[in-house]
Formats: structure tokens, sequence, C-alpha cells
């Protein structure tokens, strides 16, 4: 299942290729249009048509348009397909780079406890001897 992001991330491929239009499969570029919700679908059309890309990739927290770093937790965000995240600074749409995916990880083994030292001893008091 494609989400929606790596739809409008082919979209660009075929429109920012520099082939002429009559190479370009229309019925594919129409495929990937209705796929995309319109309000999203409009605001990539119009970074497009400014002559900039509409989906930028994300590779060690820098957005791949403007080259800047994008906030900590919209990088983190960025892991879940459900969510549409847009640059703060150029306004394009981000996803994560395919070669950035993070890798599952796997389960930290057990902290060790570490034993408990001995006790020491309590102190005696010196006890009191008459003479």
């Amino acid at each position: 299942m494609s989400t929606t992001m790596e739809t409008l991330y082919e979209l660009q491929g075929l429109l920012l290729s520099g082939k002429t239009p009559a190479t370009i499969p229309e019925s594919r570029i129409r495929a990937l249009r209705q796929d995309v919700p319109p309000p999203i679908l409009a605001h990539f059309d119009r970074l497009i048509a400014q002559g900039r890309k509409g989906v930028a990739l994300v590779r060690r927290g820098i957005c791949g348009e403007c080259h800047l770093r994008v906030s900590t937790a919209t990088n983190a965000s960025l892991v879940r397909p459900e969510d549409i995240f847009l640059c703060e600074n150029c306004g394009c749409y981000l996803m994560k780079a395919p070669d950035e995916e993070t890798p599952a990880v796997p389960p930290a083994a057990p902290a060790k406890v570490p034993a408990k030292a001995p006790r020491r001893a309590a102190r005696k008091k010196p006890v009191a001897t008459a003479v």
C-alpha cells in the first residue's frame, strides 16, 4: 500500500523528470492524482507551478529542499506514514528518505541488578569498666 507522500513523490518524479509532456504517460499521472486528497494536491500543485519541489526528502533531520534542520519532534514523527508534515521554512511536504528508515530497535536486555554490598556491622559502644 502506498501512502499519500509516496504517491506525491512518484508524481513529482514524473512531473520534474525533464521529459517532454508527450513522453510522460498521462494515464499514470491521472491515476496518481486521484489517490491524493484535493487540499493536499492543491498545495502540491502550487509548489510545482512555482518551479519548486512539492515533496522534500528528510535525511539526518535536514529538509532536502531548503537544507534547514526540521524540528526533532517532526523528524521523529515522520516514521508514521499516516501523518502529513510540512517544512516550517519552505512549505514542502516532508517524507523520510527511503534509505533513512529507522530499523526496528531490538528489545533491550534486562538491566543487571548489582549485588547488595554487605552491611557493616554496627559499632559496639565501649563498655565502661568499674575500677
